[in-house]
């Protein structure tokens, strides 16, 4: 081949040399555990296990298999003296009571209560025998027509176990607290029914006590409203009287003060007539004599 390419007329020699920087070196193989399958993956979602690049495990549908919902307080039971009507029969017809766990079951669908009856007769072993030989009985006798869409039933069987253990931890868990909702919601109306009644008792046991007290001390209480009722009628004609003494002792005052303003006028008016009859007539001479006493009285004002 360089032969070829260094005979070659007018050929290039054209060298290629690799080079590697120190970013391309070698990188180690990532572990399965670090880069898993496509079926490592599927494996680890049913475990709830995180992938490298999640930071929280992820949620499945199988998280809760195998989990039992214990309610945090036992379900309330119907008092034994409680009767809804008198005639009713509590012996032979008790109220019903829910229970706190789901019956106990075999297979995770057949009821324990099935196959308790038959552990004093035929042992452990029996319920199965006779339920086994019960369906192969009805089976042969073709009482149970098995049709050809019955295998289904399979299939829904192994579908409701599925959906039993993997959502019926959640299913009870959201139906105990949608129960303890309802039962807080008629908790909180009884509560405030028992306020109002509790109110109502507390304020007839007060009026009561104030009703006693005003029986008991009634007739103090009935002298001192006479007492105040005298003291107010007492008070009123004391104002009464005082009005009408004031308003007389103001018109006596009035007329008096009347009567010397009058008197005073009329004495007044005698005098200036007389006077100035007499100023008029000049009787002895009485016009030279003011005169005579008017000039020395401003003689007198003069030289002070």
């Amino acid at each position: 081949m360089l032969s070829r390419v260094a005979s070659a007329p007018k050929a290039r020699l054209v060298a290629i040399i690799p080079v590697r920087s120190a970013s391309d070196a070698a990188v180690p193989a990532l572990t399965p555990e670090e880069n898993p399958g496509i079926f490592q993956k599927i494996s680890m979602r049913f475990k709830g296990t995180p992938l490298k690049s999640e930071t929280h495990a992820p949620k499945s549908m199988f998280d809760d298999i195998g989990k039992q919902f214990v309610p945090p307080e036992p379900l309330p039971k119907v008092p034994k003296d409680y009767k809804e009507f008198p005639e009713r029969d509590l012996v032979n017809f008790p109220y019903p009571e829910r229970p706190t766990f789901e019956p106990k079951t075999r297979f995770l669908m057949i009821p324990d209560s099935w196959c308790t009856p038959f552990h004093k007769v035929t042992g452990a072993s029996g319920p199965y025998l006779f339920y086994g030989g019960l369906f192969a009985f009805m089976l042969n006798k073709e009482l149970w027509v098995y049709e050809e869409q019955g295998h289904m039933l399979c299939g829904w069987i192994l579908l409701y176990i599925i959906a039993k253990n993997a959502y019926g931890y959640r299913i009870d868990k959201s139906l105990y607290k949608g129960y303890q909702e309802r039962m807080d919601y008629f908790k909180g109306l009884i509560q405030e029914d028992l306020k109002e009644a509790t109110e109502f008792r507390k304020n007839s046991a007060a009026e009561t006590e104030a009703l006693k007290a005003v029986k008991d001390s009634f007739p103090t209480i009935f002298k001192e409203n006479m007492a105040l009722q005298l003291e107010a009628a007492y008070r009123r004609n004391i104002q009464s009287v005082s009005t009408e003494l004031k308003r007389r002792l103001d018109y006596l005052q009035e007329t008096e003060a009347t009567k010397q303003r009058f008197e005073r006028d009329l004495l007044l008016k005698l005098i200036s007539e007389g006077v100035q009859k007499s100023i008029d007539t000049n009787e002895g001479n009485i016009k030279d004599a003011y005169l005579d006493n008017c000039i020395a009285q401003l003689k007198t004002l003069s030289t002070k």
